[in-house]
């Protein structure tokens, strides 16, 4: 049993296009900063539930 790694991934470059879509899209202000920020807490939230979800494997991969 492996960690799905590509998921993981997946999370980070779909932080980075969200991040960079707001940023060419939205003008610099303060519906940027919400916009970017909540993508930001999204994003790590989508990290959390990887991590919940590959638990077992990220264990048996340490103790090896």
């Amino acid at each position: 049993m492996k960690p799905s790694w590509w998921q993981l991934y997946g999370i980070g470059l779909l932080l980075v296009l969200m991040i960079g879509v707001i940023d060419a899209a939205i003008p610099a202000g303060g519906l940027c900063t919400l916009l970017e920020s909540a993508v930001v807490v999204l994003a790590f939230g989508l990290m959390l539930a990887w991590r919940r979800h590959n638990r077992r494997a990220l264990e048996l991969g340490r103790h090896r």
